[in-house]
């Protein structure tokens, strides 16, 4: 109770609580109230991605408790460093409590650097140790799946279950990340769950033009089926423009060609996973804020 109370007081004094005494019976002395104090600190998430061709920079300033305070989206032609940079600029020249800096990407984030990204400007940008640089401030690069995966996994509080997030845009690599009581399955360099390497018999580039339907489903099928041989997953999210409840049913129904009926997780279908992004953003920060303490 002693550490409780010094903790709380630490608190109070830099002001990321806001005590107050009140009284709750006619007699006796009054018990002090804590809340979080929302506007103490707010935090900085940005993401980017390529949606049937377009590049787009969003922004995030996200309250203390995780609440939104603004949101910007903006298409460019070219989206490099460059672009990031003046986005946060311009962001953290109007808010002077930001503590934190997450950067999310659709691709590989490797120790801070961007690595085979679907935006190709922005391939091996060292964006961690950049931003470190310009702003004196925490970063935290992930792959954009990795943070809607523990989003999702911390909306639907999934416990001990096994939760893969499977993602076929069209025309672009698809990807995968699994989560398992909480904890996300990286890989040595971040690289678990990149499904648009398995061997296909065919280059990259191929394997990107032939990604539409129905010419892409063979190859959507084999990744299921990877997947679910790997990871043996309760359940698998299906997410990207490739998909439909029935293209989900022709996927499954291919699945058990390989598959046990007894093994085959539950298949979901979620077309828009920003609010499951958002929310692995904010809880990894504060995971991050966790540590730093």
């Amino acid at each position: 109770m002693a550490t409780c109370n010094t903790l709380l007081n630490d608190m109070e004094q830099c002001g990321e609580v806001i005590g107050e005494k009140r009284k709750v019976q006619e007699v006796g002395r009054k018990t002090a109230f804590y809340q979080i104090n929302e506007s103490h600190e707010s935090i900085l998430c940005i993401t980017f991605e390529k949606i049937k061709g377009i590049k787009i920079l969003n922004s995030w300033l996200l309250s203390a408790l995780g609440n939104v305070l603004e949101q910007k989206t903006a298409a460019w032609d070219i989206l490099d460093y460059s672009v990031i940079e003046k986005c946060i600029t311009e962001i953290t020249g109007r808010y002077d409590n930001i503590s934190q800096i997450m950067i999310g990407t659709p691709s590989i984030a490797e120790f801070g650097i961007i690595r085979h990204c679907d935006i190709e400007e922005l391939e091996n940008e060292q964006i961690v140790e950049k931003l470190n640089r310009e702003f004196h401030l925490p970063v935290c690069l992930e792959n954009d799946m990795h943070f809607k995966v523990y989003g999702y996994y911390k909306k639907s509080e999934s416990g001990n279950e096994i939760i893969t997030l499977a993602n076929f845009p069209s025309h672009i690599l698809p990807g995968t990340a699994t989560v398992h009581a909480g904890t996300i399955i990286k890989g040595k360099n971040q690289f678990a769950g990149m499904v648009g390497f398995l061997p296909f018999g065919m280059k990259r580039e191929e394997i990107t033009a032939m990604l539409k339907i129905p010419e892409g489903l063979p190859l959507i099928e084999k990744s299921v089926v990877s997947i679910i041989a790997m990871m043996n997953p309760n359940r698998i999210v299906f997410t990207g423009d490739l998909l439909n409840e029935e293209i989900m049913k022709i996927i499954e129904k291919a699945c058990l060609d390989f598959i046990p009926e007894e093994y085959m997780p539950d298949f979901v279908l979620e077309e828009n996973l920003n609010t499951y992004y958002l929310e692995g953003m904010y809880r990894k920060a504060l995971d991050l804020k966790g540590e730093l303490t």
